[in-house]
């Protein structure tokens, strides 16, 4: 059963990464959760705070679900990656990347926003530059500067849910990731 910082955490995100962090009404957040502000107090104490929790929390553990069997795999771990970036179901199209919405809306205005999502996107980048560590170590792809290759891959998934998002064609996604898949196994 969800706990009431749980319902909190879970309204939150998804009340701002429907509507930004300033459209997010805490009136909806607290009605979505089921919860009146005194109990959101007693967790928190703001929609700030909440938010910034939410951001973290939700975030953080999307990606892990993502990217955590990189330990476990030791071959076929290039195809696994190709199937989870080809899995349209786990992407918002509609709404966009979280990463990049809160970024673009809060990280040149709020320094404790810019602070963690520089520490999420970070995060992201060291997940799939450990895709590409783990995948040189076993044999599947030829070194090569995992750094760069992270960088230009998140930055390359980012656009291609924004590319899907502006045109309303989830194909545009699949289109890019084709072409990612593609540069990547130049390196093998």
């Amino acid at each position: 059963m969800e706990t009431t910082r749980e319902k909190l955490i879970r309204a939150t995100f998804d009340e701002v990464f429907s509507h930004g962090y300033q459209g997010a009404s805490l009136a909806d957040i607290l009605a979505k959760a089921g919860v009146h502000k005194g109990s959101m107090y007693h967790f928190f104490a703001n929609k700030k705070e909440m938010a910034l929790a939410a951001i973290e929390e939700t975030i953080l553990k999307k990606n892990l679900e993502k990217y955590s069997y990189v330990e476990t795999y030791t071959s076929g771990l290039l195809e696994a990656f190709y199937t989870q970036l080809k899995d349209t179901s786990v992407r918002d199209f509609k709404r966009g990347c979280p990463i990049a919405n809160v970024v673009q809306e809060m990280s040149n205005i709020d320094e404790e926003f810019n602070t963690l999502m520089k520490s999420i996107y970070g995060a992201f980048r060291a997940n799939i530059k450990a895709i590409f560590d783990k995948a040189i170590e076993v044999g599947e792809m030829k070194p090569c500067d995992t750094t760069k290759l992270a960088l230009f891959t998140t930055s390359t998934i980012e656009g291609a849910i924004l590319a899907a998002k502006a045109s309303g064609n989830a194909q545009d996604y699949s289109d890019v990731i084709e072409e990612l898949i593609a540069h990547i196994e130049g390196k093998r």
